[in-house]
């Protein structure tokens, strides 16, 4: 199913990955992509025929199976966004699923099953986005470009004038569509044919009238149908398809060819033509006729293919309204630590304070390695947990400590599992007010092992809070050494007065003394 052609020095490039599934009437596609300086590089592709329009457009129900298999692709590519390190995961559904009565179950499943928030978009915004994807795909400049996108429940129409769009429109002539309505018979009978035709026909008259009125200089193709088209015919002339099908032209005489044979073959011959993949060898007839229609209307004798589509446009989208974000991205790579940062961002009036107590967290952190022997992972929690100990005063002043543990649990951090993300509630929630107890309901739910570690790291944490308890920052660095049984921390204010800092961390060290079994001792760096 997944193929990717990334590799691990692209992986392990900074910026930000996104990714982006579209739910089509015939396939589910996505893209992941690395973002830099506006601009994306594609990581790795994945594909998979699903089909949720094969009875559906007809029967306006998607079926059980084609939901169960639709959900199942759904998961495993969030899987490997996730394992890729994509954030964010953006997901749109088509004409299959924006049609279907049961459409909206499919997209409540899909966030209930495993979390994906898939949009259900419109025939215009779909539109608008595949002629995204093409013009930051082929030079449109001083071109008049005509942009197709056969799908399997409707095709987009869009004009453009040079990059800008002029007019745009979605009629419901997919492949998945005509094939279920006319074509009963494999190989097609003259007579489906003909009805096929004069149907289509009569659909795009009020199209074909508006583009020549407009007079489009260039057709450019995108998606499945026609992608797959420009292959058969590549190989039917050269023996072979070819690696790239973008820019490739398919002119109309080798369309024509490829009509004739694909019309007069059944099913489980034409699906040996190369270039064609099995599970769309049936809705063949009714692509190559409608691209035929589309070219004698439109009064173009060859349409050059564009690899990029929907998906590509649904990055150039979020690109183009995010570049706050992908600007961050490019600074923090990490997802977690760029989540944690918004956050803060959002929820905190003093910055600067939790900024500080993540800095002097750390310090005592890697000070007393020895004491408190734990690793790299817990001092990132550590440090998250800093960062993110006041935001609940967004909420309230009184009991803040308990709305940040809340905002924490319920604010969509990124790239935590739940585990970890109550350990750094825990953390901050503890971080002032009685030190936890066995029986404090904010450690139900964590095992043993995670118990004792937010009790660990609330202890570093409460004391970090004491050294700036003014809000101040006046604690620049801090010597830790041991003395007379007991841990000396000497503090360099740099001649400021440290008083209420020594006096509210001496307060807050009872937690550490009852995990650690050593007393600290607080005093002021000598001044020169």
């Amino acid at each position: 199913m997944p193929s990717g052609n990334g590799n691990s020095a692209a992986s392990s490039a900074t910026g930000m990955k996104i990714a982006a599934i579209d739910i089509g009437s015939n396939s589910i596609h996505m893209v992941t992509a690395r973002v830099s300086h506006g601009d994306f590089e594609i990581l790795d592709r994945a594909k998979e025929m699903v089909g949720l329009a094969r009875g559906t457009l007809t029967n306006g129900r998607l079926s059980p199976e084609a939901m169960d298999f639709g959900l199942k692709t759904l998961a495993t590519f969030k899987r490997l966004a996730e394992r890729q390190g994509a954030d964010p995961i953006l997901a749109v559904a088509t004409s299959a699923v924006r049609e279907a009565a049961n459409g909206g179950e499919f997209v409540l499943q899909a966030w209930e099953q495993f979390g994906l928030h898939v949009d259900v978009i419109t025939g215009s915004e779909e539109a608008r986005l595949i002629f995204g994807a093409a013009r930051h795909a082929i030079d449109f400049r001083d071109q008049r470009p005509l942009v197709i996108d056969i799908g399997g429940g409707s095709i987009e129409i869009v004009q453009g004038q040079g990059n800008r769009i002029r007019w745009q429109k979605s009629l419901k002539l997919g492949v998945v569509r005509l094939t279920e309505r006319f074509f009963k018979s494999d190989p097609p009978k003259s007579g489906e044919v003909a009805a096929f035709k004069s149907y289509v026909r009569d659909k795009l008259r009020p199209v074909f009238a508006r583009a020549r009125l407009t007079r489009p200089t260039m057709m450019v193709g995108t998606s499945g149908t026609l992608l797959t088209l420009t292959a058969m015919a590549a190989a039917l002339r050269n023996g072979s398809v070819p690696h790239k099908l973008h820019n490739y032209v398919l002119r109309r005489k080798a369309l024509d060819e490829l009509t004739a044979k694909i019309l007069a073959s059944r099913a489980r011959d034409r699906a040996r033509i190369p270039g064609l993949e099995r599970r769309r060898a049936d809705l063949m007839p009714a692509g190559a006729l409608l691209a035929a229609i589309l070219m004698d209307g439109l009064r173009r004798d060859e349409i050059r293919a564009c690899e990029w589509a929907l998906r590509e446009g649904i990055l150039l989208d979020f690109i183009d309204h995010h570049q706050r974000e992908v600007r961050a991205a490019e600074h923090v790579p990490s997802i977690r630590r760029r989540s944690v940062l918004s956050m803060a961002s959002r929820f905190q009036a003093d910055p600067g304070h939790s900024q500080q107590v993540a800095r002097l967290a750390l310090c005592l952190f890697d000070g007393t390695r020895s004491i408190h022997k734990l690793d790299g992972d817990a001092r990132e929690l550590l440090e998250y947990a800093a960062l993110l100990h006041d935001v609940g005063l967004y909420v309230s002043h009184s009991g803040h400590h308990r709305h940040s543990q809340y905002l924490i649990t319920q604010g969509e951090l990124r790239g935590f599992d739940p585990r970890e993300l109550q350990v750094i509630a825990t953390v901050a929630r503890f971080h002032k007010g009685a030190p936890p107890k066995a029986s404090s309901p904010e450690l139900e739910g964590l095992d043993p092992q995670r118990r004792k570690l937010a009790v660990m790291l609330a202890a570093l944490l409460r004391v970090a809070d004491g050294l700036d308890r003014t809000h101040h920052g006046i604690v620049r660095t801090m010597h830790l050494g041991r003395s007379n049984g007991r841990l000396e921390i000497s503090v360099d204010s740099a001649g400021r007065d440290a008083e209420l800092e020594l006096w509210a961390a001496q307060r807050k060290s009872e937690l550490w003394e009852k995990c650690f079994g050593l007393p600290l001792y607080f005093h002021a760096k000598a001044s020169n």
